[in-house]
């Protein structure tokens, strides 16, 4: 029965959005391999839909990939790691968030219209929170699995990793850009594509092109780099929720790599918690860094930094700190918040950037 979970299972997905809907669609039909998926999360009617329309993809297309439902509270670590423990998953991806961006980016409250001055950075916490309690579940049981996040992870990874939480990767961002560049690029030279963004890019990419501020995505075919990539994207202006279409999907060539399928080239966001979006090499060991030859780590790294100040937010040696136009904004309603917090005090942040929500969206 569909409905019946595994001992253990491959790839537990925890959240049950439209991203998870189609990260969870594409699985089913594009792995090669069997897989147990487990989908977690507290809405049972929604759990049983998206496990009978996935496993119904997976007899359309016939994979060997089977999935199940489980019960997940994430109110805390403890709740979680109750679902995790039951299943020693070797790929745990976090897709749910305390914040969705589609709800500030409406310009509907005095919240959203402060995250649009502001930069999303300012919704550091709200991302953080069930990525911080579920990895902080993986360590307190011991679990060797995989965690990947999906939240704003272009921010959120360093916050995890300076916490000394686990941590293989993000998904998505990056992977809008390499899919659209690798999609107008001849198909001879799709596999050799490497590409450096970062997640301010997409909200640059949301504009006119005319009115695009700041550095441009940088890309290579192999070992030459592409000289106009501004115009040769001319034309796009990504939209908002559907933007999910390719961002999920993006997501699965780096999760069916993490469980066995093989290695191979993908793009990632914040792998081994580093400031924006990279080429990497992902196995069944992890993500290792598969920049163009000539370029190093450290250069590739402050090419991403440069947007921190863009998005509001900087996370280092342990602090978060907000840009000091973002702390002037802040300190208008809250003194205390505008001084940021420690990778540590996730919880805390999370509580009090909540209160200024709930009063500015009244």
């Amino acid at each position: 029965m569909a409905n019946e979970a595994p001992q253990s299972c491959d790839i537990l997905v925890s959240g049950t959005g439209y991203y998870a809907e189609i990260m969870l669609a594409d699985l089913a039909t594009t792995a090669r391999t069997p897989l147990n998926v487990v989908i977690a999360g507290r809405n049972q009617e929604r759990l049983k839909w998206l496990v009978e329309a996935c496993q119904a993809r997976a007899a359309t297309f016939g994979t060997s990939v089977s999935f199940s439902s489980a019960k997940l509270d994430s109110t805390s670590a403890a709740s979680i790691a109750d679902t995790l423990g039951a299943y020693n998953p070797r790929v745990v991806v976090q897709s749910a968030s305390a914040q969705s961006p589609w709800k500030v980016d409406n310009n509907e409250s005095d919240w959203a219209r402060l995250v649009a001055r502001a930069g999303f950075g300012l919704t550091i916490a709200f991302n953080s929170l069930l990525s911080f309690r579920t990895a902080r579940a993986m360590k307190q049981l011991g679990l060797r699995g995989h965690f990947v996040n999906t939240c704003y992870p272009d921010g959120v990874n360093q916050v995890l990793t300076q916490a000394g939480l686990p941590l293989t990767t993000g998904v998505g961002n990056i992977s809008i850009f390499s899919s659209v560049l690798g999609g107008r690029l001849p198909l001879e030279q799709r596999k050799d594509l490497r590409v450096i963004a970062h997640h301010r890019h997409i909200v640059e990419w949301r504009k006119p092109p005319a009115e695009r501020a700041g550095a441009p995505v940088r890309a290579w075919v192999g070992e030459k780099e592409l000289e106009d990539v501004n115009g040769m994207t001319s034309d796009i202006q990504l939209p908002y929720r559907d933007l999910n279409l390719i961002s999920a999907a993006g997501s699965v060539p780096t999760l069916l790599a993490l469980t066995g399928e093989g290695a191979r080239r993908v793009h990632v966001p914040g792998p081994l918690g580093l400031t924006g979006g990279y080429p990497v090499i992902a196995n069944e060991n992890g993500v290792t860094l598969d920049l163009p030859a000539g370029m190093t780590k450290e250069e590739a790294v402050a090419f991403n930094a440069q947007f921190e100040e863009a998005d509001g937010v900087f996370i280092h040696d342990g602090q978060v700190t907000y840009a000091e136009r973002v702390r002037n904004l802040v300190k208008e309603y809250s003194p205390e918040l505008a001084e940021g917090f420690k990778v540590t005090d996730v919880e805390e942040a999370a509580a009090a950037l909540d209160d200024l929500r709930t009063r500015l969206s009244a």
